[in-house]
């Protein structure tokens, strides 16, 4: 048949199949991974369950006359791998996304391979019904693309690899009954070492009982072709060492005692029990890796907790340990009684106190190691707040804030590492300011906001936390999404990231323009209204929320919030050229604010109602008044009763950095440390880590408590962005009687500024990366910032 015959749709199929197999044989160049289907395929075991809960091993052996200069591969699974060259670890992943955003990472084979055999081997694990909610998941399945067409057969789906169905792991599940609370990290894993197929991913092992992989499908990228199993997309954030702390746990309990354990390798006789509590001093997220020899049939319980609890249940100070017990989450290991065996989880575990209980059998067990590496999104510490003679403790309170912001930094920003690992909007705006201001690092913040624009549902509003297998909407959180956008723009020259926003932001705008009420009010609406884990708004188990205010008639809190996002969404857009929308926003904007002042202002309190009833009186909703500039009364005296009205719910550490914006906001930043008393008293009760919320918390490490690690530089030194983009620089430092040290990364290196005070004297010294500008202010007083070459300027002030 010759190519005149073929029909239109022939033709098509014959172009496609040409362009295709040019693609894999590298005759028309390199593969465009990003725009074209792959030539690899997703491969899976034939027999593991494809959705259950399963632990996979791919290997794929092949020899090498002469090592290439590089080799770079694509990786990918479902839900997550390890990869292993020669037995050595090369990296893990993927980052999390979903379905139609699947990420891969790269990584260059070259420095470890060797001349003639090698082999590639990777561990896939799906964790099934039980897996993480922060995990979505299609089915078991690996993915390795060489970059290199010339490198096609090392490919999966070529045929040459080979696949295990590992029976040692399986589930343990009921964390969430047995803790009684809310736990959704995925299960604790129980390994039966006489089911390992030890050395599997080393040259010697012989996998000759293996079976070959099947083919799945083709791998296409994110929105190319018919069928969209896994849309891949390039991880934006980079790789994760493991790395090794310097973590020397002490033992602070022992049963019998700790005769036994006072030699570099402790024994356990057989047929006797050794348990033992450590304290590593610091909460951190770990991998903990146990090495054994011997002790066949012996089991190993290792629970983990953030801190132990006295016989009411309650956790009192986090460094006591006198007549306290573990309740925590746990793994077990059996022992099947090899030399040199290492026994440690998939996944990372959280933990302050971990009890290691070894019951051996009728082989004594020798305990070789414990290897303790921790896993965190690498950030590179460019930011400090040094107080002379640490005044207010802001030494430690800096040191703890950013040791809780980094524990809850993975591969997205996560609420909390130890109960949920979800990254929920409201979180993650303040985590985001957090990691701008002490490293610079932006790359997780942009990824947070594409992943949330992702997440968006039919209504127009963007999910609460994401990804996400469970679904959740908490409109209140779309709007901070929206500010969340703000936020990047001001601090980042990355105009075109934040233009590709703004139809998301006009989405979320636009159903809550459809929420209004006949009064103008945003009344109640669908999904979860969650503003702040105050006491007053507690948890209603007929409708399944909590944290939620009266909405009744309108509520002035949401339609506060909205307006806040209505003016960014103005500004955004004028500064974009869309004027019109601009000036539409500005025009709701107008008309929300008149609202309510007309409904909830309270001229006889002096203060903003809840809703236009006038029952309730909170420090949320005055906060965001004064935010708004919209309280006919003075912004200070409505200040001083936020602050000092006890009989106004008052908001908790997430919402306390609100408050917070409004003491610089009035120029009532020298009032800052006065806040600080707040996490004076966590470092007295023991925390490493700052807590979810005050009194009896759930969890020991939530982010959104790490806000002095931004408002120690952003609101007593008053360094903040002036124009977008970090384009110019102000600083608007408040009146303290200490001096400090502190530098900001800005994108064009680093601001430094220095309050030093003598006598009544106060001088500031400033600093700004060189061809950067800005303004100081002190009163009513404003200083040009004009450096060339970052030489200091000097300000003395009264």
């Amino acid at each position: 048949m010759t190519l005149r015959m073929l029909n239109c749709l022939d033709v098509k199929k014959v172009i496609f199949a040409l362009l295709l197999l040019g693609g894999m044989l590298g005759s028309v160049g390199a593969q465009d991974y990003v725009n074209l289907p792959w030539s690899a395929s997703w491969i899976g075991h034939p027999e593991a369950p494809a959705t259950d809960f399963a632990v996979v091993h791919f290997r794929h052996t092949f020899t090498l006359e002469e090592l290439p200069g590089t080799l770079p591969v694509l990786v990918s699974a479902d839900n997550r791998y390890q990869l292993f060259v020669n037995g050595q670890r090369v990296g893990e992943g993927p980052a999390r996304g979903d379905l139609q955003h699947w990420r891969y990472e790269t990584y260059d084979l070259r420095p470890y391979l060797e001349e003639g055999e090698n082999v590639i081997a990777a561990m896939v694990w799906n964790y099934g019904i039980d897996r993480p909610w922060s995990q979505q998941s299609y089915r078991t399945a690996f993915l390795l693309q060489p970059e290199d067409p010339d490198w096609a057969s090392l490919q999966t789906g070529s045929g040459a690899w080979t696949t295990h169905h590992n029976l040692a792991y399986s589930p343990i599940t009921g964390s969430r009954e047995r803790l009684g609370t809310y736990i959704v990290t995925g299960p604790q894993i129980h390994v039966d070492g006489s089911k390992m197929p030890w050395g599997w991913e080393t040259t010697d092992f012989d996998d000759a009982s293996w079976v070959p992989a099947r083919g799945l499908t083709r791998a296409s990228p994110a929105r190319v072709g018919t069928e969209f199993y896994w849309g891949l997309v390039p991880r934006e954030i980079p790789l994760f060492p493991r790395t090794r702390p310097n973590l020397r746990p002490s033992i602070v309990r022992a049963e019998p005692d700790t005769t036994r354990l006072n030699v570099p390798e402790p024994v356990i006789p057989a047929g006797q029990q050794q348990k033992v509590l450590l304290d590593f001093r610091n909460l951190t997220n770990a991998f903990f890796d146990f090495g054994f020899s011997g002790g066949k049939g012996a089991t190993v319980r290792v629970e983990y907790a953030e801190s132990l609890l006295d016989e009411n249940g309650e956790k009192g100070n986090r460094n006591e340990v006198a007549g306290k017990k573990m309740l925590g989450v746990y793994d077990e290991f059996v022992l099947d009684g090899g030399t040199g065996r290492r026994y440690t989880t998939p996944w990372f575990r959280t933990a302050r106190y971990v009890e290691v209980t070894i019951t051996a059998r009728e082989e004594p067990v020798t305990l070789e190691q414990l290897r303790v590496e921790e896993f965190a999104y690498p950030f590179v510490v460019r930011g400090r707040f040094e107080a002379e003679g640490n005044a207010l403790r802001t030494d430690e309170i800096w040191e703890v804030g950013w040791r809780t912001a980094r524990m809850c930094a993975q591969e997205t920003y996560v609420d909390c590492p130890y109960y949920e690992q979800l990254q929920y909007v409201g979180d993650t705006r303040i985590q985001a300011l957090v990691s701008l201001y002490v490293s610079g690092d932006d790359r997780l913040m942009r990824k947070a906001i594409q992943v949330f624009e992702d997440s968006r549902i039919s209504d127009g509003l963007t999910q609460s936390r994401y990804p996400a297998s469970v679904p959740q909407v908490i409109p209140p959180y779309s709007l901070m999404w929206v500010e969340m956008v703000g936020d990047y723009w001001m601090h980042r020259p990355d105009t075109a990231f934040v233009g590709k926003q703004l139809r998301g932001v006009r989405s979320v705008l636009d159903w809550y323009d459809r929420q209004l009420l006949p009064n103008g009010l945003v009344g109640p609406t669908k999904f979860w209204n969650f503003v702040d884990w105050a006491p007053e708004w507690p948890w209603d188990n007929v409708l399944r929320v909590g944290g939620v205010p009266d909405m009744e008639g309108g509520s002035s809190i949401v339609s506060l919030q909205y307006l806040g996002a209505l003016r960014t969404a103005t500004e955004l857009h004028a500064y974009f050229g869309h004027e019109q929308e601009a000036a539409r926003y500005a025009a709701r904007a107008r008309r929300l604010a008149a609202a309510i002042k007309e409904h909830c202002w309270n001229a006889e309190r002096g203060l903003m109602m809840d809703t236009p009833g006038g029952k309730a009186y909170s420090q949320h909703a005055n906060i965001l008044a004064i935010l708004e500039d919209i309280a006919p009364a003075s912004s200070q005296k409505m200040l001083e009763r936020v602050l000092t009205d006890e009989s106004l719910t008052q908001v908790s550490e997430y919402f306390r950095f609100y408050l917070i914006q409004a003491l610089y906001h009035t120029d009532n930043a020298y009032r800052y440390p006065e806040q600080l008393a707040i996490w004076q008293a966590y470092l007295d009760q023991g925390f490493t880590t700052w807590p979810e919320k005050p009194g009896r918390t759930r969890s020991d490490c939530h982010a959104w408590s790490a806000s002095p690690n931004y408002d120690l530089p952003a609101t007593l030194a008053g360094i903040r962005p002036e124009t977008p983009g970090f384009g110019t620089v102000s600083i608007r430092p408040a009146k303290t009687d200490f001096g400090y040290d502190t530098t900001v990364p800005h994108p064009e290196g680093l601001i430094r500024l220095v309050c030093e005070t003598d006598d009544g004297k106060t001088v500031y010294k400033v600093s700004l990366p060189e061809g950067v500008s800005g303004t100081f202010f002190w009163k009513d007083r404003s200083v040009p910032l004009d450096q060339a070459g970052g030489k200091q300027q000097v300000i003395e002030v009264e």
